[in-house]
This record gives structure tokens, sequence and C-alpha cells, in this order.
């Protein structure tokens, strides 16, 4: 490895805005952390980028005070945010954030001009081409004045240097330029398309004044979940990550583009390799849900009453659909509920419910990916749910596989700096700067309860279906 460098990883979450300084020999120096604020109105979910820039500003500001002198910064942001720009870079609108249903109409347009690509990832209402066929629907008055339609994580690249950018890994979602023909769509709405790892330019003067240096690096990335699978370091094939924060997101490294005629799970590459996907619409966000007006407000409490009830939850089933269903039933009408209740039914066993639900939605994912002839080996865990030591013990059961918990769950970070450590040149290559950067805190090996929750699984299955046609 060359000399020590340090990267200023600027991580934007959909809860809150995470700036840390860490060298490429694992040295933590600095970190900043405030919350982001939501706008839920019916189907709109939506983020300001006045408060994402004010915020950006504040925390660069404090990484100068406190000594902090970066030799590059790389920025991620999570899947969506979309934010209008005119040509000044000046925002149209607030940001378009992953939970918002208002392209839903758009995203069958574009299934529609996918009917012959079967191996093309599934469409969804956070991708580009649903996001800007919904802008030209509702908003043809100011349309005119729409410049670049970016990401979160391009408006976090055009923060720092002034550059309109589209990382390659959301670019995927363009599919090809016979689609977006057949959609009357122009490419250049949604900036140039950068390589992760790639130097986009200069930290901007605003940005740099404050470090005494113009000419730091803009190291380009990805959004949030990709970052955390690059850095993660699985390659082999089976090796699996499970993110679970507000959503999940499950992938499977392969040595093959595995496709499902159902299009239930989906391909796209990771590197020299491909990545096999699937995500649930909510895990954090519905077990905050839960807390906040089922549960109480202590999740020590919470956790004792899930531990105090047997598998299976005394007959209790918990569909965790409350932003609809992702992989593998993907059905963004389809909402959340509790089945199996009685008049005896505790607190106790609703919390149990819960939790095995969050678990059997991922069981459902793996399951598919072995029908489609994924193995899938042993699973690595991030995400801020990778915290519970409860949760880490019941998908090891659930799933029947080993899993490897990390010291650092927060992976997105931890992403950003691989990169921009190889971007660099301080590691050759991703694969060497993951095993020096990210290190494991242990392994959990399913357990004889794993046969316990093959009935409670079973229902579930029923319900989904039931709930989700």
């Amino acid at each position: 490895m060359a000399d020590d460098r340090t990267i200023l990883a600027v991580d934007l979450g959909t809860q809150s805005l995470r700036v840390s300084a860490i060298t490429t020999a694992s040295r933590r120096l600095w970190h900043w952390q405030q919350p982001v604020t939501s706008f839920i109105d019916g189907e709109a979910n939506e983020q300001d980028p006045a408060e994402w820039a004010s915020l950006i500003d504040r925390a660069l500001a404090e990484a100068a005070s406190a000594g902090i002198r970066p030799d590059a910064v790389a920025a991620a942001g999570p899947l969506a945010g979309w934010v209008p720009l005119d040509a000044d870079g000046q925002a149209l609108a607030r940001a378009t954030m992953y939970f918002d249903g208002r392209t839903a109409p758009d995203t069958q347009l574009v299934a529609s001009a996918l009917h012959d690509r079967p191996a093309a990832p599934r469409p969804t209402i956070a991708d580009p081409l649903p996001q800007l066929l919904r802008l030209q629907r509702e908003q043809p008055s100011w349309l005119p004045r729409l410049h670049v339609l970016l990401d979160a994580t391009g408006w976090l690249v055009h923060r720092l240097t002034g550059h309109s950018t589209l990382d390659a890994f959301t670019a995927i979602r363009l599919y090809d330029r016979e689609v977006v023909a057949r959609l009357g769509i122009d490419l250049a709405r949604f900036g140039r398309g950068v390589a992760v790892g790639e130097n986009v330019a200069p930290l901007s003067p605003q940005y740099a004044s404050l470090f005494g240096n113009p000419r730091i690096p803009v190291i380009a990335a990805t959004f949030d979940s990709k970052c955390a699978y690059l850095a993660s370091g699985i390659e082999q094939d089976g090796e699996a990550l499970d993110i679970s924060g507000t959503v999940t997101s499950f992938g499977v490294a392969s040595t093959r583009q595995v496709i499902d005629p159902a299009r239930r799970i989906y391909s796209v590459p990771l590197g020299d390799r491909w990545l096999v996907r699937g995500s649930m619409g909510g895990t954090g966000s519905v077990l905050e849900w839960a807390r906040a007006t089922v549960l109480g407000n202590d999740f020590r409490a919470i956790e004792a009453d899930v531990a105090a009830v047997p598998p299976g939850a005394h007959g209790v089933t918990f569909l965790p659909f409350h932003s609809g269903a992702r992989a593998p039933l993907w059905n963004p009408h389809v909402r959340g509920a509790f089945l199996g209740l009685s008049l005896d039914t505790g607190r106790p066993a609703m919390a149990r419910a819960v939790y095995e639900g969050l678990v059997y939605g991922l069981r459902h994912i793996v399951d598919t990916m072995a029908e489609a002839g994924v193995v899938v080996a042993d699973i690595r865990l991030a995400g801020g749910l990778a915290r519970s030591d409860l949760l880490s013990r019941m998908k090891a059961d659930i799933l029947g596989r080993p899993v490897i918990r990390l010291v650092d769950y927060e992976l997105t970070t931890l992403g950003l700096v691989v990169i921009a450590s190889v971007g660099l040149g301080a590691f050759p290559t991703r694969g060497e700067a993951s095993a020096a950067l990210v290190g494991r805190a242990g392994r959990i090996e399913p357990s004889a309860l794993h046969d316990a929750y093959d009935e409670p699984y079973r229902r579930y299955l029923k319900s989904a279906a039931l709930l989700g046609s």
C-alpha cells in the first residue's frame, strides 16, 4: 500500500447525512452526522435539496475546523433522490425519494418498452426513465427550464464540483438507446456518465478554500447500497451481502448472469462478475413504524419480548409490505398486515411476528434465488439492523445459513473509502482495499431452531401470495 491518504466520505442516507474522514490505513479521524427531513404526503415522499446543501456546507466547514485535510472526496446518496435542476444549478422541485409512488404509471410504460428484454432488471419507481417521464407528464410548464435530472449521488457530485454526472450502476437503468428512443427521452437530461472510481473534477473553490488545497479530487462513486457491495469484498460464487437499513438490499456474487424468466430477481455487473439481486421495500422503516405505533419506544424491551416468544409467534403472521412488495412479488400496491390475531394475542407475540416477518421476506428472496440455481453460501450483514444480536441470530436460523457480522455495519461509508482509495492508487484493486479496510466481528452458525421456522414460513408465504396477488 502507498502512503496513508485521507478520504472524506459524504454519505447521504434517507434519514441523515454522515460525513467521515477515514485514512487508507483504516484510521478514523473524524465523523459528523445530522438528521435529514422527509416530506411525506400520500404517495409523495420528498426531501429538500436546500437542506442537503446547508448540511454539506456545515459538515465541510466543521471538517476543516477539525484539521481534516482530505486527499480525495467521494459521495453517495440513496437510490433515487431525483432532483431537477435548471441551467444555473438551482433545484426546480424537491428531491423525489425511493418510497415516492407517483411514478407507478410511468414505470409501466418503461416495462412495456422492455417487453423483449428478459435479461434487463425490472424497472422500478426509483429508476431514471420513469422519473423523467413523470416530470414530462406532470410539469410541462417548467419542463423547458429543466437542464438536468440528477439522482442524489449525482446531485452530491454536482454540489461538490459543479459537474452533472450519472454513475455507471445507475446508468444500467437507462437500458439502451433503442429503449430510450421508444420512450422519446433525451439522455443528456441525466448528465455525463462516469465510471466508479473516475476522477470527476477538483473540489469546487467554495469548498477547496476551506482546506487550503485547490486540487482535491472528487472521485465518482455510486448509490449507497452499491457502495456497500463494493466494500463487502464478496467475490466467490455464493458469497452474499444483506444490507438491511431503511430497506433491505440482498445480493449474491456469481460468475454467471442469472436470468429469471419471471423477472423476480435480476443480475447486474459487479466488476468482472455478476451480482444476483433482490430487495425488500421496507425493513428498518417498517420496524420503526412498529416501534412507534404498536410495540412501544424501547428497542431493548421490544427485543426482550421477541426473545420470550417461541418461533411461530403463537400463530401470528406479519407481512412487512407497508411500502409495497418488491422481490420476488413486485406489487407496489400491496400493503402490510398482521394476520392470526386473537383476543389473547399480546404485544410480545406481535413483536415476535414483526421480527420473523422481516426475515421471512429475506428468506423468500433467498429461496427464489435457489429456484434459479443460485446457491447462497454465507451472508455478510450490513446496515443499521446488523446492530441487533437477536435479529442476526434469527437470520442465521431462519435462512439456514451462516451469517458474518462485520466490525463496521455502515458499509456505504467504507465503500466510498474503498472506491476513493483505489482511485488514488493507494490499493491496486477494490478487493485488496476491502480486505484491508473491512473487518469481521464474528460468524453465527444456524442452530437447531431452523426447522421450527418452516411451518410459520409456509404460513407467511401463503399469506403473502394471497395479499400480493
